[in-house]
């Protein structure tokens, strides 16, 4: 029922990121992250397809309001499966959102979930493994286990590099959809100028 649980907060655009850190404190690093990975791909599934094949119109006059948003669309039609990976990797975009505002675009539904649960994989990953660390916690207060120095090194390490490489990921998702977005506004003004020669 977990990767349901999951699912459902995903879908109704509820804050998941608990439920994700419990996978890994309740299930392990590997079991916790592949509970979410599975939710989150459901989630994924359900949140597009309602976006491509029901409220449509619905949808469009939501969110067309947000600048951010508005952008996406030229930038998918231009870069495709880049902007799709990069803006899942970038940890301030809201994901689950996301899954609605791709349904408005041009991509297509295997592509989408393709490169949307590839680019899930690292945050998701990082959110089990900050379970496991507090799984590792408790055992150590309760007595159960005391690693070694070396273990907290490497836990440390890890936990560490996982966070630059998601900071480092996160700021080339955003320069690359701003760039896109410029392009596609550059475009349209070359476009426009032709016009203007033309008549």
């Amino acid at each position: 029922c977990y990767p349901l649980l999951f699912a459902a907060c995903n879908i109704l655009l509820l804050p998941g990121g608990i439920l994700a850190v419990g996978s890994g404190f309740f299930f392990g690093l590997w079991w916790g992250f592949l509970l979410v990975l599975a939710g989150n791909i459901i989630s994924t599934a359900i949140s597009f397809a309602l976006t491509r094949f029901g409220a449509k119109r619905w949808f469009r006059r939501r969110l067309s309001a947000n600048p951010t948003f508005r952008a996406l669309g030229p930038a998918v039609e231009r870069e495709s499966w880049k902007i799709i990976l990069l803006s899942q990797l970038h940890p301030l975009f809201p994901t689950s959102l996301l899954n609605y505002v791709y349904g408005l675009t041009r991509i297509r539904f295997g592509s989408y979930m393709l490169w949307a649960s590839i680019g899930r994989m690292p945050g998701l990953f990082f959110y089990a493994y900050i379970g496991t660390l507090g799984q590792l916690a408790v055992r150590v207060m309760r007595g159960q286990s005391y690693p070694r120095t070396v273990e907290y090194w490497i836990w440390g390490g890890a936990f560490m590099t996982t966070v630059l490489l998601l900071l480092v990921l996160g700021r080339v998702a955003r320069r690359a959809i701003e760039m896109s977005s410029e392009r596609a506004a550059d475009g349209r003004s070359i476009e426009r100028l032709q016009q203007r020669t033309l008549t």
